[in-house]
């Protein structure tokens, strides 16, 4: 029985989600530090042995809350990309299997979402519900399930004209098992790749608004609200917002790396 062979950029990517997932489920064991601690004997030192990525305006341990701040950003990568991706794979395996009045309408609403910047929306909406990862999380859900249906659209349509949805048909099937045992499972491998390529844009959103603000809150410890931390002593002490920087860039590289891998491992076609 020959091995199963797995992609060179999914082991890679796999490897930095690992050491993320650990950061996230047990801070407390990989954190040199409380997150939350003050420490007014040790304000603004530069990275040391005792603190490798040096401390805040108050003291704080600038690598223990970069860590911390793990726990939040992949909950905002899971959160923020769970609720669309369900919501619009089942809108767009409806959609594009029936067609008709329902197919016009949501190519309507597409063309209206696309015309405004992802971004400028969810910002929009957000500033409207008020700041905080709850809302964050509903603004997502409210645009983010169209991209999902949308491409889950484009492969129904390929995917209902085939031989064994026919077939399915002529053996009496119900229309449920045809949807959901028969044309998902082979629709479904191109969105479970850009759902990992989701998570990361969600961390970047989620870290995006946190430094606006809009996000996170303090003093809860995430990546962009560290960097938002430090903007005013960067010129004075760049590693409050430098080293949370990078773990932003990490995480960023670690899901498009498991993304492509999947994609490989998978042989889905783009």
């Amino acid at each position: 029985m020959p091995r199963l062979r797995l992609p060179g950029s999914l082991v890679a990517g796999g490897a930095i989600l690992a050491l993320m997932l650990v950061c996230a489920l047990a801070p407390g064991l990989v954190a040199p530090y409380d997150p939350i601690a003050f420490d007014y004997t040790a304000l603004l030192q530069p990275p040391s042995g005792a603190h490798p990525f040096g401390t805040d305006q108050f003291g704080r341990d600038i690598l223990s809350r970069t860590i911390a701040a793990a726990t939040i950003d992949i909950q905002i990568a899971v959160f923020a990309t769970v609720g669309p991706l369900v919501v619009g794979t089942v809108i767009g395996l409806l959609v594009g299997y029936y067609g008709g009045i329902a197919d016009m309408v949501f190519g309507r609403l597409v063309d209206l979402v696309v015309t405004f910047p992802f971004l400028v929306l969810v910002i929009a909406i957000v500033a409207v519900l008020g700041p905080g990862l709850v809302n964050m999380y509903i603004a997502v859900g409210v645009v983010g399930w169209v991209f999902y249906a949308r491409l889950m659209r484009g492969e129904v349509l390929v995917l209902r004209n085939h031989d064994y949805v026919s077939a399915g048909k002529v053996l009496g099937y119900g229309e449920a098992r045809i949807l959901f045992r028969h044309i998902l499972p082979n629709a479904a491998r191109p969105i479970l790749v850009y759902w990992m390529t989701d998570m990361a844009l969600a961390i970047l959103l989620g870290s995006s608004l946190g430094y606006l603000g809009l996000g996170a809150q303090p003093p809860a410890a995430e990546w962009g609200v560290l960097i938002a931390d430090g903007k005013n002593f960067f010129s004075q002490a760049w590693w409050i917002t430098v080293f949370p920087g990078i773990a932003i860039i990490l995480a960023g590289i670690g899901f498009s790396l498991a993304g492509d891998g999947v994609a490989d491992l998978l042989d889905v076609k783009r």
